[in-house]
């Protein structure tokens, strides 16, 4: 093989496995190799993160309130933890659609695995906000509960590029 082919090897590896990464996906699924990588120093490791998307330093960038592409991923992951974790919230005492949230640090860790797992977003929790991004161009912030304790389904704002 010659140099070249190998080269492009190695390239459709990668992409390979950076578009089979998933937000929550399990990593650990072997793939087989088409041709041994040659061997070289190892470099380490950048630190773990559970998105198939590399995190992007805060560039302090201006964030302008536009239309949410995503909220629906947000809408459906608080629907999806109300249905799978009633323990949660107290569904007797509600504010017209939003209802009491017991534990509001548990509700909004459940949120943001259940973004997670559906697959091709990547959410992550900003303590007052879960942040919520589908690509590396830009991420929207929600905010998923109310100070009064209540749950809450409000996009804040929008981020060029993303800032996670």
């Amino acid at each position: 093989m010659n140099r070249h082919s190998a080269t492009l090897v190695h390239a459709s590896l990668l992409v390979s496995a950076l578009i089979g990464v998933a937000c929550g996906s399990d990593a650990r699924t072997p793939t087989a190799a088409a041709t041994p990588a040659p061997v070289s120093t190892p470099t380490p490791a950048p630190a773990a993160t559970p998105h198939h998307l590399p995190a992007i330093v805060d560039l302090h960038n201006h964030c302008p309130k536009l239309d949410s592409q995503l909220l629906s991923y947000v809408n459906n992951a608080i629907d999806t933890v109300q249905q799978k974790h009633p323990e949660l919230f107290d569904f007797s005492d509600a504010r017209g659609e939003s209802v009491k949230v017991l534990d509001r640090q548990k509700y909004q860790t459940a949120v943001v695995a259940s973004i997670n797992g559906q697959g091709g977003v990547c959410a992550k929790d900003d303590d007052e906000e879960v942040a919520v991004k589908v690509s590396n161009d830009f991420n929207e912030q929600f905010n998923i509960w109310t100070s009064a304790g209540y749950t809450r389904r409000s996009y804040i704002t929008t981020c060029f590029p993303a800032q996670f």
